[in-house]
């Protein structure tokens, strides 16, 4: 670690074996969801200073040579029916970078040195007033410094999630949502800082002392739900202010970093920021058009012949013969027959008996992928097919952005009324508002229900599809909305509730 310090701090970790496997974390399922309900959804007007981030995107991210096309088309069109061996043009994500967490803090630190060495450095630990504000010609200036307001607003990533996106050492859920996050604040141009001493370490003393060394500039702290339980329990950490600890961090400055659709913060759901507007948490909205968009969407022609049925599958255990997997390989083998197709998954052998079955019937298994490779195969399938693990994972939303409908097991439902969607808990939940020819939600282990899906996927390809409120621009608002947010007002009415009401926790503010 950079810097050593008089603490006794643990170095941060890489993942520990297994940590990049979704299913990993499904203890953190709660037993009743909110699976599928469909709410209203404001769609804001953006922000003039916000569509430039969309014209840079569209420049950076959605332009794809003609000349590679032609070329390919060249290569590709008259053969005969093969599997192209497709070269795809691999770009960059303008917004997000990986490295060494505690450089990354020490290099915040001297900037922000400077700005004070140069009467530069102002206190930005709340959002400023209207005439507070400075003009569009003083805030250049400041920017030319690298000591603009937002630059020299600090937001804490307490998380493990976001160290681990940094550091470019786990492709879990949670770690794609905080790598989204912390490409918003990139584009931005706010400043963090990350304070996790690594996997399965709830400590919050690294925290407190960048708290205290930046507190004139930390807007807020985003932490785990463990982190949030120590600091407010544990007061030899002196983390949370109380009135022994008034130099603590304001307990409307921490909001819990949450991937999941329960609330894991004292003061309730909105302070819980989670990625799916369908459940009563704050609204931070993730997006996958920065790392999607790094691969052009393919032409069927371009594609895997015969066409490729991609599973949705890390470990071969997913596939082992129990009811928690939705389909039969007899059944993905049928489908092969029947459609003249390949069935094929990216998946680490951690279960002989399934891999054996896997080779006696034919169904070839690419082993353990890497980020773009997986992408690769993704991009040259025509269908992306669940098969009811890993819960809740963004990468079928990877596959739409890409052209690649997705197949989502519906796991349980109501049985007296199967098609109400509020009632269904899928392998995808957040998308069971969805239809064809994007998303087919097929009940588990109905065969026949499958056998239909795989071949409407087949007949109906589809363009890049991203929903509204998961585009880069819009998440880009959100995160501007927090930065900005009035978040001790909204502390003060719940507070005021609970002091009315007689229920729950109060905190000083």
């Amino acid at each position: 670690m950079a810097g050593d310090n008089e603490h006794d701090y643990l170095p941060l970790a890489t993942s520990p074996l297994g940590a990049d496997d979704d299913d990993a974390f499904t203890h953190k399922e709660q037993s009743s969801r909110r699976s599928g309900r469909r709410l209203p959804f404001p769609f804001n007007k953006v922000p003039s200073s916000i569509r430039s981030i969309q014209r840079l995107l569209l420049i950076t991210l959605l332009f794809v040579p003609l000349s590679i096309l032609i070329v390919y088309l060249g290569r590709h069109i008259f053969s005969p029916r093969h599997d192209p061996v497709v070269s795809i043009p691999i770009q960059d994500n303008p917004y997000f970078y990986t490295g060494d967490v505690w450089q990354h803090n020490d290099q915040v630190a001297a900037r922000l040195d400077k700005c004070s060495s140069m009467g530069l450095l102002r206190n930005t630990s709340v959002p400023f007033q209207p005439h507070e504000t400075l003009s569009e010609d003083e805030e250049r200036e400041l920017v030319s410094q690298g000591c603009g307001t937002n630059q020299t607003t600090i937001i804490i990533l307490s998380s493990l999630w976001f160290a681990e996106a940094f550091a470019g050492t786990s492709t879990a859920g949670e770690t794609i949502y905080a790598q989204s996050v912390i490409s918003t604040l990139n584009a931005l141009n706010y400043s963090y800082v990350f304070a996790s001493l690594g996997w399965y370490n709830a400590d919050m003393r690294k925290t407190v002392e960048l708290w205290h060394k930046h507190r004139w500039n930390v807007r807020m702290v985003l932490t785990d739900p463990d982190q949030m339980d120590v600091c407010y329990t544990n007061k030899d950490q002196k983390c949370l202010k109380t009135e022994e600890n008034s130099d603590g961090i304001e307990s409307w400055r921490l909001l819990t970093f949450w991937y999941w659709d329960d609330s894991a913060n004292p003061l309730g759901n909105q302070f819980t920021l989670s990625p799916s507007p369908r459940n009563d948490n704050y609204f931070l909205s993730y997006s996958i058009e920065p790392t999607c968009r790094r691969l052009p969407s393919l032409p069927m022609s371009l594609r895997h012949d015969p066409p490729q049925a991609y599973l949705l599958a890390k470990q071969m255990h997913y596939l082992e013969n129990s009811t928690a997997f939705s389909w039969t390989l007899e059944t993905l083998k049928h489908l092969e027959v029947k459609y003249d197709i390949k069935v094929v998954g990216g998946m680490t052998e951690d279960d002989d008996s399934t891999k054996e079955r896997l080779k006696q019937i034919g169904i070839e298994n690419l082993g353990r992928l890497g980020k773009i490779q997986f992408y690769e195969q993704l991009s040259k399938s025509f269908v992306f097919l669940g098969v009811g693990r890993p819960r809740i994972s963004p990468s079928p939303w990877d596959a739409l952005c890409m052209g690649v409908p997705f197949i989502n097991p519906i796991l349980t439902w109501d049985e007296d009324d199967p098609s109400n969607r509020t009632k269904w808990h899928a392998q995808q939940w957040h998308m069971t508002d969805l239809d064809p020819p994007y998303v087919y939600s097929v009940k588990a282990h109905d065969l026949a229900g499958l056998e239909e899906a795989v071949g409407s996927a087949l007949r109906n390809p589809i363009q890049s599809y991203i929903p509204d409120y998961m585009k880069f621009e819009f998440a880009c608002h959100r995160t501007a909305d927090l930065v900005q947010g009035d978040w001790r007002g909204k502390a003060e009415e719940i507070m005021r509730e609970r002091i009315d009401s007689g229920q729950g926790q109060v905190y000083i503010l």
